[in-house]
Formats: C-alpha cells, sequence, structure tokens
C-alpha cells in the first residue's frame, strides 16, 4: 500500500477525534490514545515520504502500525455500539492492543528521527 492510501484510510479516524462529543471517560481516553497514534503515525508518514530509501526500509513496520490503528479504532467503535454485556472483552482486547501494538509506532518515530540526526 502506498503512503496515500495509509493517510486517505486514516482520515475517518482524524474526523471521528476532531468531531466526537465527550462525556464517557473511558472512551474519551480511546480516543486520545487514536489521536496520539495518528498524530505519530502521520508524522512517521511524512518523514518516510522525503526518503524512498527509508520508507523500503520499514515499509512492513508501517504496515503494522497502520493495522494496529485500524483494530483500535474498529474495537473502540465496538465497545460504543456493541450490547453492554460484550464490553469486557473488547476492554480486554483494547487494552492488548494499546499495550503490545501502540507502542510500536512511538518506537517507529523515535528510530526515524534517530536516523535523521545521523
Amino acid at each position: 500500500m502506498n503512503l496515500q492510501a495509509y493517510v486517505e484510510k486514516n482520515r475517518k479516524i482524524i474526523d471521528l477525534v476532531n468531531d466526537r462529543v465527550g462525556g464517557n471517560e473511558i472512551v474519551d481516553k480511546y480516543y486520545g490514545t487514536l489521536d496520539y497514534a495518528t498524530a505519530r503515525f502521520n508524522t512517521i508518514l511524512l518523514k518516510i515520504s522525503q526518503d524512498k530509501l527509508l520508507a523500503d526500509e520499514h515499509k512492513g513496520e508501517v504496515s503494522d502500525c497502520f493495522n494496529a490503528i485500524q483494530d483500535f479504532y474498529n474495537n473502540v467503535q465496538r465497545y460504543r455500539f456493541w450490547p453492554r454485556i460484550t464490553r469486557p472483552f473488547i476492554k480486554l482486547n483494547l487494552h492488548g492492543i494499546g499495550t503490545r501494538r501502540i507502542p510500536k509506532i512511538k518506537n517507529l518515530l523515535e528510530l526515524i528521527n534517530s536516523n535523521d540526526k545521523d
């Protein structure tokens, strides 16, 4: 997938985060995670779009980060709209994605930033 497709597919997440109405503390935290993750991911896309070798080098990691954001978004939507009885299971899934996969976005950004300084 090319970089522009990643940006276009993340557009709905960015719009959702910008247009949200607060009120539920748990869902607000999930939206905050999505906001930070998409901002970092877009920064990664911006930096690697300037260097094709860097883009080819981190192609798999970028794809993993994109999938993590999409999975987190889908589970937040499930948490909001599915029946209450399913919420503990979805919350557990969100916790797993948030602690194992979302931090990879920050790590990739730090790796790319350290490559810029060299």
